[in-house]
């Protein structure tokens, strides 16, 4: 009951929204911008001004889409980028940072938020051999944030820039992360003696990755914050400056398309409406966290904004 009543709360008290801060003159790349919580950020870097914004999209119609139906609502055209990423494929997920290299053709990026995420009903896995939930939400994640963070770092390292103008590596995470308890990160004996790998972080991998596992979506939420905490600490200077601030950010419960396979059947759909209609933020609010957490200062860096704060 303490977990309803708290998403009824944040429900009925959203975050405020980050308005009057102008991303004028900033390079933007977003993942996971065609619909929901990744539609409405992109939606507010136009309106908050921003001078060159990348979306990603796996297909390319859709892209299109969205792409122009962001331009006609912020009433802005020629602004918005689309190019091709599926997080289910490394070799994607590298393309695509070669490309956004090649676009920003030497020009500083300043903002990049890693959105794209999935939470599979079904057991499916990628031509790299790993469960799609996994690979999408943290192993394709931390490849891509792995690949921009140089361009990220690029600029600042040349120059003593303001906190307000250091880049901003910005990961989409979950509040559930944190409900993840340790025996459910642990395999069972049986898995341990089979396995062939030497190190046990890849055999945690590889049993998370089985479709015995339970809770992929947590888990991968679990292991992103991990990795982004990591990240935060290798990317401090011996003197404890920061040319770039990586956070991660929980937009809270918001009424997406995330959980759309676990809405095949009508008597789903009406449950489905119900729950959100009582518990879940809209996508817009979601949308203002996101925005919000790409203009936090040197205190976020390394850990969780949550949209009024930082989680404790």
């Amino acid at each position: 009951m303490a977990g309803l009543y708290r998403l009824y709360h944040d429900k009925h008290n959203p975050p405020p929204d980050f308005s009057h801060i102008s991303f004028h003159g900033k390079t933007i790349v977003i993942t996971g911008a065609t619909s929901g919580l990744g539609f409405e950020a992109s939606l507010k870097f136009l309106q908050q001004g921003v001078s060159s914004l990348i979306i990603s999209s796996r297909d390319h119609a859709r892209g299109q889409q969205a792409k122009n139906e962001l331009e006609n609502r912020a009433g802005r055209v020629g602004v918005v980028t689309v190019l091709p990423l599926d997080m289910s494929s490394f070799q994607s997920v590298v393309e695509f940072a070669s490309r956004v290299n090649s676009e920003l053709n030497g020009r500083k990026l300043d903002v990049v938020v890693l959105n794209a995420g999935i939470m599979h009903r079904d057991y499916t896995l990628t031509e790299d051999g790993w469960e799609d939930t996994l690979q999408v939400n943290t192993l394709s994640t931390a490849l891509l944030a792995g690949l921009l963070l140089p361009t990220l770092q690029q600029q600042s390292n040349n120059e003593v820039v303001a906190e307000s103008d250091v880049p901003h590596l910005v990961i989409v995470s979950s509040g559930t992360a944190v409900r993840v308890r340790q025996k459910d990160l642990l395999p069972p004996s049986s898995f341990s003696s089979s396995s062939s790998s030497s190190s046990p972080s890849h055999a945690l991998l590889e049993y998370i990755t089985q479709p015995s596992t339970r809770q992929k979506y947590e888990i991968s939420k679990l292991f992103l914050e991990y990795t982004s905490r990591c990240m935060a600490e290798q990317t401090i200077n011996p003197n404890g400056s920061l040319n770039v601030i990586i956070n991660t950010v929980k937009p809270g419960l918001c009424a997406s398309a995330l959980g759309r396979q676990y809405t095949a059947h009508w008597y789903e759909r009406w449950a489905a409406g119900v729950f959100n209609w009582l518990f879940a933020r809209s996508a817009e609010v979601g949308g203002r966290v996101v925005v919000s957490a790409c203009v936090q200062g040197y205190e976020s860096h390394g850990r969780m904004w949550k949209g009024d704060g930082l989680f404790e």
